[in-house]
């Protein structure tokens, strides 16, 4: 049990914060919706020659209603000596339920009295003056000179409930109206404490491991974006785990290949006194070194190129030039194939010359392994950017295959001797390089029979620098 309330609470907390915040809310609400209409009762809402006559008619009015109390007041204390009228005014408060006292003339005249009352008080006749109104009620100053003297008689009195009043009556009202936005509050707050504690569940699952934990979309808003929001972002640090985890797979098995044969290679050069047969050896033990120094390699290049990585230094770059020098340093690998490039003159685009290089080299490389005698380059750019299709006559690429042709050590060979070559990093390489161009690269069938791989991205990134360096 004792747990059960510690679970909720954080919904107190959220309740009672919410609760205070729309009570205060109500509250002023309440206090601008007074002055609003204030505003506009008379004579607020008046300008200044309608407020002067609407004082006018009330203060007439009221002067009609109170003659006959006026008169009285009057008959009464004029027939007692002036010495005696305080004392008179003082019994009466106890009969009036609002305020009554003598006042000199002058200080009744210091306040800042309409015209027509002042007119009225200099002639000796009694007035009055609503001063103030609003939706609480209105308050009038009743004035009555005593005739042979400089003293006024003055009650104030209110039109109006009292606003004590007001708030004892309204009481119940109001405590009914707070109860049942409590109960309205709750019946929001707890959908939405209930789909936020979920949501925490399920984070904290996934923080401790839990790979597979997602949240529940079906949420309202904004909850069910935010649960939206974190599956997605589950889903990436989900596949970059395995990606990770099958990468790391792939490199010890990649290691351990050439270091088996030359841990082999030094054994039997040590059990060995043939001269020729350790040079055989070492002969062996450097193409080993060698294929480790091209995994390394390539390595740091797929992981410089990932995701978060630095924009890249986009130049001006030479296609035709680029891909005529690629064939030239690559013709050792297939002395027996002539390549043939088809481009309408020199094509420039923008891109990284380093990177760029390094995709297309890869991508005639993958072609010369597969290739059976002829291999195209085709070269051409638009409006919307640059396009290179690399194409071979070799056996192709099946099309169930070609989705995790881009992923890293994935090779449709499985072999891993030498004739064949490669890591399956290449083509990993290929589309790093072209989604650091906000490009892609897609394999489809070749018009010679074997596969094309085409390598597409826009003339210029948004992204892009035009100095510094992605290393």
């Amino acid at each position: 049990m004792k747990g059960r309330l510690r679970s909720l609470r954080p919904l107190g907390g959220l309740f009672f914060r919410m609760y205070a915040g729309i009570v205060v809310a109500v509250l002023l609400a309440v206090v601008l919706m007074v002055e609003l209409a204030t505003r506009r009762m008379p004579p607020q809402s008046l300008d200044a020659e309608q407020a002067a006559a609407h004082a006018e008619s009330s203060g007439r009015e009221l002067e009609g209603l109170t003659q006959g109390l006026q008169w009285l007041i009057e008959q009464e204390l004029l027939s007692r000596p002036q010495a005696q009228w305080v004392d008179v005014v003082a019994g009466w408060r106890a009969h009036f339920d609002y305020p009554i006292e003598l006042r000199p003339r002058s200080e009744v005249l210091a306040m800042n009295l309409p015209a027509r009352v002042r007119e009225r008080l200099a002639r000796g006749l009694p007035s009055a003056w609503m001063h103030s109104s609003g939706v609480s009620g209105d308050r009038v100053l009743l004035f009555l000179p005593l005739r042979g003297s400089e003293q006024l008689v003055v009650q104030s009195l209110r039109l109006g409930p009292e606003p004590e009043r007001l708030v004892e009556f309204l009481a119940p009202e109001t405590s009914v109206l707070l109860v049942v936005l409590g109960l309205a509050l709750l019946a929001l707050t707890w959908p939405l404490y209930r789909h936020v504690t979920r949501l925490a569940a399920t984070a904290s699952a996934f923080g401790q491991g839990d790979f597979q934990a997602r949240a529940e979309s079906r949420a309202p808003e904004p909850i069910g974006h935010m649960a939206r929001t974190f599956n997605d972002m589950a889903e990436r640090i989900q596949r970059m785990s395995e990606e990770q985890q099958a990468s790391l797979q792939a490199i010890s098995h990649e290691l351990r290949t050439p270091i088996s044969r030359l841990h082999f290679a030094l054994h039997l050069a040590r059990e060995t006194a043939d001269v020729e047969s350790l040079r055989t050896q070492l002969e062996d033990m450097e193409k080993d070194v060698g294929e480790l120094d091209e995994l390394t390699e390539e390595l740091l290049t797929y992981t410089r190129l990932h995701h978060d990585a630095p924009p890249l230094e986009w130049e001006q770059v030479d296609l035709t030039a680029m891909v005529t020098e690629l064939f030239r340093q690559l013709a050792v690998f297939r002395p027996d194939l002539t390549p043939r490039l088809h481009a309408d003159g020199v094509v420039e685009c923008h891109g990284s010359e380093r990177y760029l290089r390094r995709a297309i080299g890869n991508l005639i490389r993958n072609a010369q392994r597969h290739a059976r005698s002829e291999l195209h380059v085709h070269v051409s750019q638009s409006e919307a950017g640059c396009t290179v299709s690399v194409d071979d006559d070799g056996p192709g690429i099946p099309l169930a295959e070609r989705e995790r042709l881009f992923l890293p050590f994935t090779r449709l060979d499985d072999s891993r001797n030498r004739k064949t070559g490669g890591h399956g990093l290449g083509l990993a390489i290929v589309h790093r390089v072209m989604r650091a161009h906000q490009g892609h690269a897609t394999v489809t069938d070749a018009p010679l029979g074997g596969a094309r791989v085409t390598l597409s991205w826009p003339r210029r990134s948004a992204s892009a620098v035009t100095n510094g360096d992605n290393r």
